[in-house]
């Protein structure tokens, strides 16, 4: 007499199969936990992670030794600050009055010092090893922030940015900031819910 034994596939489909009666069946779950997603490769200027992430620590440690002494650290946070923790609902409310673009002069990359990213093909013709990686600061990504972030970068570099802004939105009052401040997380969790709900559905 034959008895059947359920096996769960990876994408969740239950499927019968015969087995001798008395035999075994190791049963392997593969749908409980989520598989981890595959890292992205890295660029070939970057030798390996743990490279870029001794470089950043680095970067990060001069410019702290160097706050003291240079109004940029202070500016760099500030960036750093509005990037990684205002919601984009304020973070990005200048956007819509920004002009310009770069113009890969690569000035912005080497005040105080070089970034270890820095990659210099010659003059106008400069870029970052890590931008277009999930790696890139955000403070990078969104520079300028806003006019007052433009203009200390200018003052490193002698306004040699070819960016500028035209017009600003509109100043918000402190219960208009509390406002788009909790719009913004609730968009936030409601993207990181999207992001984990499984694609089955279920």
């Amino acid at each position: 007499m034959a008895c059947h034994a359920l096996i769960i596939s990876d994408k969740g489909l239950i499927m019968a199969k015969d087995k001798p009666q008395g035999s075994r069946v190791l049963h392997v779950f593969t749908n409980i936990l989520p598989s981890s997603p595959t890292p992205p490769p890295l660029p070939p200027e970057v030798p390996s992670r743990q490279w870029m992430y001794w470089q950043m620590f680095r970067a990060v440690t001069k410019k702290v030794i160097r706050a003291p002494f240079s109004l940029h650290t202070w500016a760099a946070l500030r960036r750093a600050m509005i990037s990684n923790f205002l919601p984009d609902t304020l973070g990005y409310r200048y956007k819509a009055y920004q002009q310009g673009e770069c113009n890969r002069c690569g000035l912005c990359c080497k005040i105080q010092f070089q970034c270890p990213f820095f990659i210099d093909e010659g003059e106008y013709n400069t870029r970052c090893s890590i931008y277009t990686t999930p790696h890139a600061p955000s403070a990078c990504l969104k520079f300028p922030v806003d006019p007052t972030d433009l203009k200390l970068l200018q003052r490193e570099i002698g306004n040699a940015c070819t960016f500028y802004f035209e017009g600003a939105p509109q100043k918000l009052s402190i219960i208009d900031f509390a406002r788009l401040y909790a719009q913004g997380v609730r968009q936030h969790f409601a993207k990181r819910k999207l992001k984990e709900a499984p694609e089955n559905g279920d």
